[in-house]
């Protein structure tokens, strides 16, 4: 906790400042963080946690203080030559790289769209249980922050296809990708990042719209693929699996917890291709039984986790691999 006067002091005497965590300040107003965005030229990387006094206003000001101020320069005998720059002439320029927002229930779209005009070397994105952030914001992240590498989303429930649809239209760099319980997100966002992106890294674990058609549409357009969860997916089939099988051969990580439709079958045809599997988690998968977990363990030589509820765990595969199984358990 900093009481508001410390907030302007560090944006008039921290210039260097890079890196700066704002979490739980209750005293952080707009006008504060104003101050900080202003004066700290050197910030690449921000997080705002749960300053509940932070708006859209204050993200602006961030947004603002990444664009380019507006410079004259006079050639001898000749009308001004207009240019952009970060500060004076001959300055290093000032990038935010990454940016989180966590808790951030004031922050609406207008803040991302200034960020998205402001900040066009930014990278990496956190939003988490930002409530008044929505597609128009998401498209104006697209559209101005294209060497955006990595976008994480967590319960912000405005954040539909067209925000994702547009990330995959124009932010062309990105590979990692984590949009978890959002609602509003289906199929069609996960056609259109598979068609734009060449991810690596996918978790879309409780977007209950997605089923067969997105993730297989990543399987076939991302084949770089290493990293998937997909758990609590209701609509995902064994389908899904074959096509990981036959286009991700990379795939070491894969979630599958609540898949009740994935069973042995699907997982058959996942362990004959992906041999680099390296961890497989499938708690409550009502379709998978002991037979599919011994073949899980038998057919992967780089295994070393399983994460299984332990009476589906045969005392065959217990002897064969007991090292590498984990065992679900809830504590009554």
């Amino acid at each position: 906790m900093t009481f508001k006067g410390g907030f302007f002091a560090i944006g008039k005497g921290s210039k260097n400042l890079k890196n700066l965590t704002l979490s739980d300040c209750y005293f952080l107003s707009d006008k504060g963080l104003e101050a900080i965005a202003t004066g700290c030229k050197e910030l690449t990387h921000l997080e705002i946690n749960g300053c509940h006094n932070i708006g859209t206003p204050g993200l602006q000001s961030v947004g603002k203080s990444c664009r380019p101020a507006l410079v004259q320069r006079y050639k001898r005998g000749r009308l001004p030559l207009v240019t952009f720059s970060m500060g004076p002439i001959g300055a290093a320029n000032r990038h935010l790289t990454e940016l989180a927002l966590l808790y951030c229930q004031r922050i609406g779209d207008p803040g991302l769209l200034q960020i998205g005009q402001g900040c066009k070397y930014l990278r990496t994105l956190h939003l988490v249980d930002c409530s008044s952030i929505g597609d128009e914001g998401m498209c104006g992240i697209a559209s101005g922050c294209k060497n955006l590498k990595k976008l994480h989303i967590r319960r912000c429930y405005e954040i539909g296809n067209k925000g994702i649809i547009a990330v995959g239209k124009h932010c062309k760099l990105l590979t990692d990708l984590n949009i978890r319980y959002c609602d509003r997100v289906g199929d069609e966002a996960l056609i259109a990042i598979a068609e734009g992106c060449s991810l690596h890294y996918l978790n879309v674990s409780g977007c209950h719209q997605i089923g067969d058609a997105g993730v297989i549409a990543i399987a076939r357009g991302c084949p770089q693929l290493c990293y998937l969860d997909v758990s609590v997916l209701q609509n995902l089939g064994d389908m899904v699996m074959t096509e990981l099988a036959e286009h991700c051969p990379l795939l070491k990580e894969i979630v599958l917890s609540h898949c009740r439709q994935i069973t042995d079958v699907g997982l058959t045809h996942l362990v004959k291709s992906c041999t680099m599997l390296e961890s497989c988690h499938m708690v409550y998968c009502s379709g998978i039984t002991s037979a599919g977990v011994a073949t899980m363990v038998s057919s992967c030589p780089n295994i070393k986790k399983v994460l299984i509820e332990k009476w589906k765990v045969s005392q065959r595969t217990k002897r064969r691999a007991g090292s590498v199984i984990s065992y679900f358990c809830v504590e009554l």
